[in-house]
């Protein structure tokens, strides 16, 4: 297992509790509603990760220091929130790190606990995104990975992927570390600088049928050909 300088894995939680603390600061909420909105975000993830995995060590329970280091993060956002709302670039950057982290984290969990290939990708996205879908959620709105938007939940798939295949293949986990917190970054950025976007609708029927009713008639054509007599000599 890729052992993450705690100092890395603390940030990630961090990152995500401020996040989830100035999404309830947008909205109005009081204190208890941003508090919660900022543990549901930092901790959501991890914890759907380790009830799906069946693990004893969930790391909310493992680390009492930070939860109280999020709770003043929680605290210092509501009373403090000038200080945060006009940084919106530097939070996209930090919160973008924060999920290729949280893709790095679940994914590596799940390497650990020696899950197929296909568990380890779907653990790495659900730590990534898992936070964030609860937060929106709870207040009633539809998650953002269920949206039309920017790379967020392909780019921490993608990222998750790059790990997996990496670790499989016996490679140095640190360099699939390094990939897989690459991959979500350069995903995500590329997308909001190229603005690529997910499609909110994608019919391929029209385009079946143009391309069947293509087919069968080529196929009577030929078969009609066949049929003709052919001119005697």
């Amino acid at each position: 297992m890729l052992s993450v300088p705690w100092g890395i894995d603390y940030a990630s939680v961090v990152v995500g509790v401020l996040t989830g603390a100035l999404f309830g600061c947008r909205r109005k909420f009081d204190v208890v509603g941003i508090t919660a909105l900022g543990f549901l975000t930092g901790y959501g993830g991890g914890i759907v990760r380790d009830l799906l995995m069946g693990a004893r060590d969930i790391y909310f329970m493992q680390h009492p220091d930070l939860i109280w280091v999020s709770f003043g993060i929680c605290l210092v956002t509501f009373y403090f929130r000038g200080l945060f709302l006009d940084l919106d670039r530097s939070i996209l950057f930090a919160d973008t790190l924060s999920i290729a982290l949280f893709a790095l984290a679940g994914a590596n969990k799940a390497f650990a606990y020696g899950l197929d290939p296909i568990y380890v990708v779907i653990m790495g996205t659900v730590t990534a995104v898992g936070g964030g879908a609860i937060r929106e959620s709870f207040v009633g709105v539809a998650p953002a990975i269920f949206r039309q938007s920017n790379y967020y939940a392909v780019a921490c798939v993608g990222g998750s992927v790059a790990f997996t295949v990496l670790a499989f293949a016996g490679v140095d986990l640190v360099a699939a570390g390094f990939a897989c917190v690459g991959a979500v970054v350069a995903l995500r950025f590329a997308s909001i600088r190229f603005d690529w976007q997910t499609r909110a609708e994608a019919d391929l029927t029209p385009r079946v049928e143009k391309a069947a009713s293509r087919a069968a008639r080529t196929m009577r054509q030929r078969l009609r050909s066949r049929r003709r007599p052919r001119p005697r000599p």
